[in-house]
């Protein structure tokens, strides 16, 4: 996909006055733009969105080394230098300013057209991309997505199982099932519950108590703050992790009603009310919803986490071990 022709700045000049960094630019219709193919769209944006050559390796998966040389082919293609180093990884320079609003715009273009065509795709096979936090992979889902992908075989699951929402908009995902408070405006979908959060303890835990208590704090809002006197003795940033130390007796900690119920060796701590969290989503984007493949993984899941709703409310805990 070519990108018309703009007209860019060039870097030429670099000089100190009075202890600052002065650029100076001039300008240059650089008419070989028109090569500035989608590839070179990603890696672009990849670049400024990660602020880093690494964070963009990351996300591309690609190597830090690709990355780097990719830039400065690109560059060297373009004519122009769009990045500058900075003590905190690179920045744009005018020249990569004055082409990110179309780079964004064509990968907007791009997603759309990619989602039109795989809206048109009728058939019950291929890939449909799920994504999850992992949390609700292991707590609620991962034997319902065994039985889905046994009742339909010709349809793959790619299945995206980290912390961080997928973007519908550009088919990072074709399906989202996230606890959220603000769902994506372009999505649509269904709420199954409100998920609150308890606080839980291991048996050997709650039977030689400490009189102040040991806190594993998960670094999520609501989870942060022990509702009781308590010392921080483990902050942790995945919720799976911090399940596995409460477990392990060295603390109490705040978790989804859903995961602490079903985790094994975890216990509600008694007298500590359910403290009020998020909502529970299914989203699609609007013009996927009626793709038999994704409409079909959709109302699967549904049926899952309706059956589930009592646990995902903390209506159903786990009998007090003593």
């Amino acid at each position: 996909m070519g990108v018309p022709h703009l007209l860019v700045q060039q870097e030429e000049t670099c000089a100190k006055q009075n202890g600052l960094k002065i650029i100076q630019f001039g300008t240059k219709l650089v008419h070989n733009i028109s090569m500035f193919d989608w590839d070179d769209i990603r890696l672009f944006l990849a670049a400024v969105r990660a602020n880093t050559i690494r964070g963009a390796a990351r996300d591309l998966g690609i190597t830090h080394a690709t990355v780097s040389r990719r830039l400065h082919a690109l560059e060297e293609k373009l004519g122009a230098k769009l990045f500058e180093r900075t003590v905190d990884g690179h920045a744009l320079t005018s020249a990569g300013h004055s082409i990110l609003e179309t780079a964004e715009r064509a990968e907007r273009e791009m997603a759309t057209i990619d989602r039109k065509l795989f809206a048109q795709d009728t058939r019950m096979a291929g890939i449909v991309r799920l994504s999850i936090h992992d949390i609700l992979f292991h707590s609620l889902l991962h034997l319902s997505l065994r039985d889905f992908q046994k009742k339909h075989p010709m349809i793959e699951l790619d299945i995206n199982a980290t912390g961080r929402l997928a973007n519908l908009a550009q088919r990072e995902a074709d399906l989202v099932v996230r606890a959220t408070k603000t769902p994506p405006e372009s999505a649509v979908g269904r709420k199954i519950a409100t998920s609150p959060l308890a606080v839980y303890a291991s048996k050997s835990y709650l039977k030689k108590r400490p009189k102040l208590d040991r806190w594993v704090k998960l670094t999520y809002g609501p989870s942060e703050t022990p509702p009781i006197p308590a010392r921080t003795v483990v902050t942790v940033d995945s919720a799976h992790a911090t399940a596995r130390l409460i477990a392990d007796g060295v603390g109490m900690g705040a978790l989804p009603c859903y995961q602490g119920d079903t985790f094994p060796g975890l216990y509600r701590v008694p007298g500590i009310d359910l403290a009020p969290d998020l909502d529970l989503w299914i989203l699609v984007h609007a013009d996927l919803r009626k793709t038999p493949r994704v409409r079909v993984l959709l109302d699967h899941l549904y049926e899952t986490l309706e059956d589930a709703k009592d646990l995902i409310e903390g209506k159903r805990p786990k009998p007090p071990p003593f």
